[in-house]
């Protein structure tokens, strides 16, 4: 069977949410399908992953998106009904080349990875079509406008009504479609439109990547991980060093914070020239080193969506995690005893305090913890699903 994989960005390396997601089902699909990948680039430097991506695909198309371009395209559509979305990842060239593999390759099946990408294939009326819509978009905007100034939570208002429209229409017309959690999909159903066919797929981790430190943590070390230009991930290091560190530093001074990711914007580079015990490491090969330096990973979202990779890779590393409620959404773990749940500040600090003091805690939830992982987040038993997905859609 022949598969048409539209991605929004090159997947790989696979060191981020939507391009982890999408590297684990290419290299799951590749054991029995054939795998024609066309995707995007926003970085012109992605384009040299190409090869490590032919190992598993049978063509590897990608087209640089220059970001400024872009938004220019998105910006020009500011009054029309569209979402700003399809025309920031649309593309002539990227059109071309799916038309000419439809045409030439005997395409059995179409995977759109993303809302963004579905506008390469929704009007193609004689092929099976899927979509994984990883998290429900569209209330993603609308967070986003809850938590900025006008003019943009006007614009973001506006991009939330606009793309839910078009999830209605892509759930109601194609075969299938596929979210990262149950949450996302009971989302779905209640706020874009309940149909049959939705199933959850939940992601997995890499345990030859992320495993349990054979010594001791640091006793004062915190760690948050992510893309640092991603702004869920720059307002949840900002809330944290502003509304409950000083609380932890209350009972231990010297703690120390490490916000591990590439990007970092320069709001968030700021924070570490204003406090030396705030480190901010920007790009590094790997997390898993600072992992294993913490004591606890914090992560209070203020805007989440979907399941959160940076927390299941922590806990499949042996960190205790302290999340809060829109961080562990779509999470199968027991509060309290796999892991720990705060909203209130105060309350989240005493929280991350009393890991830091109580070892027997500390080692109780890193066990717990991965235990959690090892029975719902391997992504070989989470993926089987979607062959079974995949082949009943071609019947």
């Amino acid at each position: 069977m022949n598969i048409l994989f539209l991605t929004q960005r090159v997947p790989y390396p696979p060191n981020r949410g939507d391009k982890l997601r999408a590297f684990n089902e290419i290299k799951l699909l590749a054991r029995n399908y054939r795998i024609f990948l066309t995707c995007l680039a926003d970085d012109e430097r992605d384009v040299a992953h190409k090869a490590a991506l032919s190992e598993f695909c049978a063509s590897v198309d990608i087209v640089y998106n220059p970001p400024l371009l872009a938004n220019m395209r998105a910006l020009a559509h500011l009054i029309s009904t569209k979402p700003l979305t399809l025309p920031f990842f649309s593309s002539n060239r990227l059109r071309q080349i799916v038309r000419q593999k439809i045409e030439k390759e005997r395409i059995d099946v179409l995977f759109a990875y993303c809302s963004s990408m579905a506008q390469y294939i929704d009007r193609v009326p004689h092929l099976p079509k899927i979509i994984d819509f990883v998290d429900v978009d569209s209330e993603k905007w609308a967070q986003y406008a809850k938590r900025s100034r006008v003019p943009r939570s006007w614009v973001y208002a506006a991009e939330s009504r606009r793309l839910r429209k078009y999830e209605r229409w892509l759930a109601e017309n194609f075969q299938h479609s596929i979210f990262v959690s149950e949450q996302e999909k009971r989302d779905f159903q209640r706020l874009v439109c309940d149909v049959p066919t939705l199933t959850a797929l939940p992601n997995g981790v890499d345990r030859g990547q992320f495993y349990p430190s054979a010594t001791l943590p640091d006793s004062n070390t915190l760690i948050f991980t992510g893309a640092m230009d991603y702004f869920a991930n720059i307002e949840t290091v900002i809330y944290f060093t502003r509304n409950i560190l000083p609380k932890i530093r209350e009972s231990v001074p010297d703690v120390v914070f490490y916000i591990v990711g590439s990007h970092p914007t320069e709001e968030v580079v700021q924070l570490g020239r204003d406090d030396p015990k705030i480190i901010v490491t920007g790009f590094v090969e790997s997390v898993l080193p600072y992992m294993h330096k913490a004591t606890a990973f914090v992560a209070p979202m203020r805007i989440a969506r979907g399941l959160q990779n940076k927390i299941l890779e922590a806990m499949a590393s042996g960190v205790p995690v302290v999340t809060n409620t829109l961080g562990f959404e779509g999470i199968s773990a027991v509060p309290g005893q796999d892991i720990l749940v705060e909203d209130k500040p105060e309350a989240f600090a005493q929280k991350v305090i009393r890991l830091m003091q109580e070892p027997d805690l500390r080692n109780s939830l890193a066990r717990k913890g991965l235990q959690v992982i090892e029975k719902h987040y391997i992504w070989e038993n989470n993926l089987e699903r979607l062959e079974y997905i995949i082949h009943s859609t071609n019947l």
